[in-house]
């Protein structure tokens, strides 16, 4: 795209920041995500076990 490498490094260190930045966020949805799925699983496992006694 374009031959000055000082340019090329700016845009790098830039798309890189923004680029990890969501990626973190994303991180942190799909492990909250993960443990309340887990918790709503061991909840239910638990119900059923009580409701079958």
């Amino acid at each position: 795209m374009s031959s000055d490498p000082e340019l090329d490094q700016q845009v790098r260190d830039r798309y890189g920041t923004w680029r990890d930045q969501p990626r973190g966020l994303a991180c942190a949805v799909i492990a909250a995500f993960m443990i309340l799925t887990t918790a709503a699983f061991l909840f239910a496992v638990l119900a059923v076990v009580a409701a079958m006694r």
